[in-house]
């Protein structure tokens, strides 16, 4: 999911992220990991050069965050940008939903498959009762001797 190849920041504790990347950080864990610092986000702000109130938009998720002010707040923070990103976003659930239809879809044909040998075997021991059945009767009728 991520590239290989990422070219280090200023700080050299964070990677740049691909446009697709970035649309998955989550706002969510910038607020986690400047609580774990017991950062304000006035303190944030501040480090960033911008008002305490342009920085809630960016931890409520309102507005759009650069990979510039990512790298920025990773710096800060001290973490890479990788854990801004969650772990279960949606594009991961998809991937599991199409695992859980695949897998579905196969235990479904595995049962399927089996169910046409079990109508195969009834239908060949019908076959065999009818025999029987036949050769019942007919020890049932008395031995004509001529």
């Amino acid at each position: 999911m991520f590239k290989k190849n990422r070219t280090l920041a200023p700080n050299n504790n964070v990677n740049t992220l691909t446009r697709s990347e970035l649309k998955l950080v989550s706002a969510e864990n910038i607020r986690k990991f400047r609580d774990e610092k017991c950062y304000t986000q006035s303190y944030i702000a501040s480090q960033l050069g911008i008002g305490q109130s342009a920085y809630q938009k960016i931890e409520s998720g309102d507005v759009k965050i650069s990979m510039e002010r990512l790298i920025q707040i990773a710096n800060i923070l001290g973490k890479p940008i990788d854990a801004f990103i969650p772990e279960n976003n949606n594009q991961s659930e998809n991937v599991k939903t199409v695992q859980k239809i695949q897998i579905a879809k196969t235990e479904y044909d595995l049962i399927h498959k089996i169910i046409i040998q079990q109508e195969k075997r009834i239908e060949e021991l019908e076959i065999k009762l009818a025999k029987r059945d036949d050769e019942i009767e007919k020890l049932k009728k008395p031995i004509e001797i001529s």
